[in-house]
């Protein structure tokens, strides 16, 4: 796999220059994860397939409700 170290940046000419960009950091990653989960999931809500567990701050579908070995199940990947 082929991963780019920084962008292309367009020139007012139309030519287009690579600019090398440092690596994220680790807080910074995991602040695009927590990002990108709270915008996942609203949409999931909108869209009625996820519904919010009142006591936890995840997502919780109706599969979990299915007994207690799907409860074990997800509290042991949580």
């Amino acid at each position: 796999m082929l991963l780019l170290d920084g962008v292309y940046i367009e020139r007012p000419g139309g030519s287009l220059r690579f600019r090398w960009v440092k690596a994220p950091t680790s807080t910074e990653l995991a602040g695009l994860t927590q990002t990108l989960a709270r915008r996942i999931g609203r949409y999931l809500e909108r869209q009625g397939l996820l519904e919010r567990d009142a006591e936890n701050s995840y997502l919780a579908g109706d599969d979990l409700e299915a007994g207690p070995t799907e409860q074990l199940l997800g509290s042991s990947i949580t």
